[in-house]
């Protein structure tokens, strides 16, 4: 641990000297110049005590976060699921209920148009349930409780689709669960991103589009048992297996979240105030037990984490000094008008490819491209054992390459695969095409799972201050899912080579947007990303005031953090304590 070596009056003095430093000519200089006096102190006392390195503090591989994160990726898996439970099975329940008036046909119009309604209306339920995230009382549960009630909303979808006997119950079965899906798709990745660890986050962060493989990947095996010859005696009825199976999984992450592993975040429960938990749960993490500050600073794993939660009650603080924020008020604000509007761009973009429609409709498609009807799931469900085994690979590339790099070259490879796609179509006989649209499709999907499908709700979930993160992340959601909900019910009209179409040009459009406006956040901390950072808070109207003047506790706080000196922290009286092996030093400031 670092000896600060700083008399009391040498550090009001610098505290001081750095305010009027930042007002002055050439502050840049200044400022710099008087942080590294404070850091050339630290060195010098450092190098006499033996210059060791401190230990890094590493959370358990099998620690209290990472159960956690298995338990919120359940979401994870039905948010799959629910995607592409109705590929195989449409067409039997169409049979079952004789939408053509006959029990051996299902490609008339009303059948067309009931199974676009049934699958599109999933979207606009989880619309409603993006919309309802961001309402204050759901944004004071946080995410694990948030994540408890659409497992109410999964188990009852199940339900009325299991015992469904007719259309109406179908609709209120997807209604139910696109509600449940539209508040798990936002509450799991920013649960999984908030209890993990920050040098862990984009790996832990990743496994949300792993179990969304996953869970498409199971959609299909559990059509594998269908015999595509017609209404037969199990083909009646398991399609009811089938949308009645996210009521056992629901009731699963329900009793867990509820009894066995009820953890909150670290950062939730510093904004509810509950500091004494905060700490039992931070300590948790990283499989430490929490000690007598008194008596335990001299550790330098117990002065690290005291440090993060000073940093998050400071954060938590002017959090809450500020008053609620909507987005019309955020999109008015130049600080924080350029996220909105990304975040914006990036959530309908993810789902103007088409994806959702490319899996809720690929036996479909692969029909059109000559594959014969008895290989037709078997081909669906080979596409998501290709997308499981690169979203595996994607779990190890988030914190490597980073989070542009991900996207961008996914886009690239989406945009070429669906160009291919659609000079396979135009020159090749069809009987011809069925190979090549099995290799396209599996690779547009791939790339869209490692790219857009990994990455787009974690960087949402970081570039976002706490002030407005629930409320941006609930529009973002909103909007994601009412384009899912217009893509999904048009490509139901359209032929494989409209589609491929339309896919690529979105596909190639948005690349074009992320290169423009996606800013990179790879070991970014979520209360300081490169698109808001707090640096220039004082620019914004909502969250600085408008002042473009720091107070000598911000100028002093902020320099030390950002220049590597000795760490401040401001307690509720405006005095500062340095975390040192023999104690904590505070000194006195003028606010």
């Amino acid at each position: 641990m670092r000896q600060f070596g700083l008399k009391v009056g040498v550090s009001k003095i610098l505290a001081q000297a750095l305010y009027f430093a930042q007002a002055s000519p050439g502050s840049k200089f200044w400022t710099s110049f008087l942080c590294k006096i404070m850091r050339a102190d630290c060195d010098e006392n450092e190098g006499k005590s033996g210059g060791k390195a401190e230990p890094p503090l590493v959370a358990p591989n099998c620690g209290i976060a990472t159960q956690a994160v298995y338990a919120g990726v359940i979401s994870s898996f039905l948010y799959g699921y629910h995607l592409c439970n109705l590929n195989s099975c449409m067409d039997f329940i169409a049979l079952h209920f004789e939408w053509c008036k006959s029990s051996k046909r299902a490609d008339c119009l009303i059948s067309e148009m009931d199974g676009g309604l049934i699958n599109a209306i999933l979207y606009l339920g989880a619309a409603a349930g993006a919309l309802l995230v961001g309402r204050p009382f759901m944004v004071n549960y946080g995410a694990r409780l948030q994540l408890v009630i659409s497992d109410v909303f999964f188990f009852f979808g199940g339900v009325f689709g299991a015992f469904a006997g007719g259309i109406k119950a179908l609709l209120m079965s997807r209604l139910l669960s696109g509600i449940g899906l539209g508040i798990s798709a936002i509450s799991a990745p920013v649960y999984i991103a908030e209890v993990s660890p920050a040098e862990c986050r984009g790996w832990h962060s990743a496994k949300h589009g792993l179990y969304i493989a996953a869970g498409l990947l199971a959609a299909e095996l559990v059509g594998l048992p269908q015999d595509p010859a017609g209404l037969t005696v199990r083909n009646n009825w398991w399609w009811r297996a089938i949308l009645g199976l996210p009521c056992f999984l629901a009731g699963v992450q329900f009793l867990v979240f509820k009894y066995d592993l009820p953890v909150d975040s670290v950062t939730f429960l510093v904004r509810q105030g509950r500091m004494d938990e905060a700490r039992t749960m931070l300590y948790r993490t990283y499989g430490l037990v929490p000690h007598d500050l008194s008596t335990g600073l001299g550790d330098s794993n117990v002065s690290k984490l005291e440090l993060k939660l000073k940093d998050l009650a400071v954060v938590a603080a002017e959090a809450g000094a500020t008053r609620r924020i909507t987005i019309i008020q955020a999109i008015q604000d130049p600080f924080l008008r350029c996220s909105i509007v990304v975040g914006f761009f990036l959530a309908s973009y993810q789902q103007l490819t088409g994806i959702n429609a490319l899996m809720a409709y690929s036996n479909k498609l692969f029909s059109q491209a000559g594959i014969p009807d008895n290989s037709l799931t078997l081909a669906s469900v080979l596409m998501c054992v290709a997308n499981v085994f690169v979203s595996v690979l994607s779990t190890k590339l988030v914190d490597s390459m980073g989070r542009r790099t991900l996207l961008l070259s996914g886009g690239f490879v989406q945009t070429i695969a669906m160009a291919s796609m659609v000079y396979v179509v135009r020159i090749l006989p069809q009987e011809s095409q069925g190979l090549m649209a099995f290799i396209f499709f599996s690779l547009f999907v791939v790339s869209w799972n490692y790219g857009l499908g990994a990455i787009t709700w974690l960087w949402l979930s970081e570039i976002y201050p706490m002030e407005i993160r629930g409320q941006a992340l609930s529009a973002c959601g909103v909007i994601k899912w009412i384009s899912c909900f217009f893509i999904v019910l048009i490509a139901r009209f359209l032929n494989l080579h409209l589609s491929c179409v339309l896919f690529g040009a979105v596909s190639g459009v948005g690349l074009i947007g992320m290169w423009l406006w996606v800013l990179e956040t790879k070991g970014c901390d979520m209360e300081d990303s490169p698109m808001t950072p707090r640096s220039e808070r004082s620019t914004s109207i909502l969250l600085g005031g408008g002042s473009n003047h720091a107070s000598p506790r911000q100028v002093l706080v902020q320099a030390l953090l950002e220049n590597g000196g000795p760490v401040a922290h401001v307690n509720e009286d405006h005095s500062y304590n340095q975390i040192c092996e023999d104690g904590t030093r505070t000194y006195n400031a003028v606010d």
